[in-house]
């Protein structure tokens, strides 16, 4: 069984808001090994919605929609839903009463606005709703089986568990899904090393996404049941790190930063940082972990070189040297940071995020990366592309990747 996503709503196609529901439903059906083939957004327009919905029960077995079910008179599916059957909405009596009583228990009066909920396309069947007052409607259209649902989340995963999942059909397999978060490379060399994996064929398909250098492998494991499909998925995973290396930061919902976590807490190690153009960031990325506190002592935000001299002990005249972007100071940074906090490991970022402050000989996007131990200390200089966001973004993950690469060799 195929399966499309329609979301409704203006709020989504004008990006003012962010369609979640999609993600939630797809992975849903993939526990029933329904493949989602598209998600589409549009807006509240009645005749759109209806070619929407005509259209996607061309393609597919399922077609789910959400949102639009409201009283207000920007809430259309119910009445594009009845376009794309040929039919006419009729009153619902059992769907009034639930309405009028759902307000009746909560001390309200129901508006007559709201005795629109209760109309449902003739043929069409209603979705009790146990969250709120809009039911959700169950129809046919040719082959297809068509699922309204509430836009809320909390009202349409609710529908979804109590009145969809109940009438899929059983035993159809599994879809299930893995990511491998991989840093230090780009997408054409995990493409070509990882080449035979994503051909998108089989059982196993993989891909990947990236974002501000953080590339994503995403398996999806097709198979007979669960066992089976996470046996797939586990050697997939086994071949993506043999092939990778120590690329590979983290599996699942794991970060670069409870990566690094998890390997200074198994060692008993502390970590401080001092930092410059990040602001704070690596400060606030590492402590975003529960537990942090372990081996996370604190940081100093040294932006101006005032304070990079009183608080870390950097020289004035390593500062006129070489200026502030620079491995030197780097360097001086990641000593005078773990002398002065006491920590077992000390990481320093120091650099020109932009977009003003650049030269030739120092250009926009200069970052060093001071890293420091009883072992010694060593920079290393990168020249970021993209916003002052990424720019600062790519800094403090790829401090904290040079502090776990570092770890894993220890």
């Amino acid at each position: 069984m195929k399966a499309i996503i329609i979301a409704v709503g203006d709020e989504l196609t004008s990006g003012q808001a962010v369609d979640s529901n999609s993600a939630h439903l797809a992975c849903k059906l993939g526990s029933f090994g329904i493949e989602t083939l598209a998600h589409w957004t549009v807006g509240d327009d009645r005749k759109t919605i209806a070619e929407a919905i005509s259209t996607a029960a061309e393609r597919a077995e399922l077609v789910l929609i959400t949102g639009g079910l409201g009283p207000t008179a920007d809430d259309l599916t119910r009445q594009a839903l009845a376009d794309a059957l040929g039919s006419e909405l009729v009153l619902n009596e059992m769907c009034l009463e639930q309405i009028e009583e759902f307000f009746r228990r909560r001390g309200r009066k129901m508006i007559p606005a709201n005795r629109i909920q209760a109309m449902i396309p003739a043929g069409a069947e209603p979705l009790a709703n146990h969250c709120g007052t809009a039911p959700g409607i169950a129809a046919k259209l040719a082959e297809a089986q068509i699922f309204a649902m509430p836009g809320v989340p909390e009202e349409m995963d609710a529908m979804f568990e109590r009145s969809v999942a109940p009438l899929l059909p059983a035993e159809a397999g599994v879809i299930l899904h893995h990511v491998v978060s991989v840093f230090g490379t780009n997408e054409s060399e995990i493409d070509s090393l990882l080449s035979n994996l994503m051909e998108r064929c089989g059982p196993v398909i993989v891909g990947t996404t990236v974002r501000a250098g953080i590339v994503s492998v995403r398996i999806a494991s097709r198979a007979a049941d669960v066992v089976q499909a996470e046996r797939q998925i586990r050697e997939t995973v086994q071949t993506t790190r043999d092939r990778l290396g120590n690329m590979v930061v983290g599996e699942g919902d794991a970060t670069m930063a409870s990566v690094v976590g998890g390997l200074l807490r198994t060692r008993g190690l502390t970590l401080a940082v001092a930092e410059s153009c990040t602001g704070g960031l690596i400060g606030e990325t590492i402590t975003a972990v529960a537990g942090s506190s372990d081996y996370y002592l604190g940081g100093v935000i040294a932006y101006a070189d005032a304070v990079k001299a009183k608080l870390l002990g950097v020289s004035k005249s390593l500062l006129a040297a070489h200026g502030a972007a620079s491995k030197e100071v780097a360097c001086a940074m990641a000593i005078g940071c773990r002398e002065r906090l006491k920590s077992d490991w000390a990481v320093s970022v120091t650099g020109i995020a932009g977009p003003t402050g650049g030269s030739e000989e120092k250009p926009v996007g200069l970052v060093y990366i001071g890293l420091a131990s009883r072992e010694g200390t060593k920079a290393h200089k990168h020249i970021f592309p993209g916003t002052r966001e990424l720019i600062r973004f790519r800094s403090a993950h790829a401090a904290l990747n040079y502090l776990r690469l570092a770890l894993m060799e220890g």
